[in-house]
């Protein structure tokens, strides 16, 4: 029996500090992802990127410096036939303020679920647990390679 599809767009961040990509890992699942979320109507792929990112993982002053590209994903999920267009940005530091108060409807459940993981860049993509998270990590470590590492402003 055919399965309904569903499809949709996200969008998200690859956050570098230094030489170092932040994971977030779902202890309960143990699973190790990147942060993204859902393009909400009205809002571009750069700004779900940066508020999904926010959101996360609490870091209020991000940089972008590239857009990774767009890739699909596909998965069966309760049912359904789940096809997602994942849209990556490459993105660094400002500094380290993060928001331990955030409000936004997904915060608490958010704060549960996550946690936030630095990993060396080369190391990022075998500690992803999904693709095309793995593949946009090794994106990431050839951008630094091609284009060297962000610097955080003093």
């Amino acid at each position: 029996m055919p399965q309904s599809t569903f499809h949709y767009a996200a969008a998200g961040g690859l956050v570098l500090r230094g030489a170092e990509l932040l994971l977030l890992h779902k202890h309960y699942k143990n699973e190790y992802v990147l942060p993204k979320g859902h393009v909400e109507p009205g809002e571009t792929l750069e700004q779900t990127a940066l508020r999904e990112t926010r959101e996360e993982t609490g870091y209020v002053n991000l940089r972008l410096l590239d857009n990774l590209g767009t890739r699909r994903a596909e998965f069966p999920l309760n049912g359904r036939w789940i096809t997602r267009d994942e849209t990556y940005y490459l993105m660094t530091l400002v500094d380290e303020r993060r928001d331990e108060a955030q409000a936004h409807g997904d915060a608490d459940h958010d704060r549960r679920i996550f946690r936030r993981l630095w990993v060396p860049l080369g190391e990022a993509a075998d500690r992803l647990t999904y693709e095309p998270a793995k593949t946009f990590a090794r994106d990431a470590a050839a951008w630094v390679q091609a284009h060297g590492l962000p610097t955080m402003p003093e």
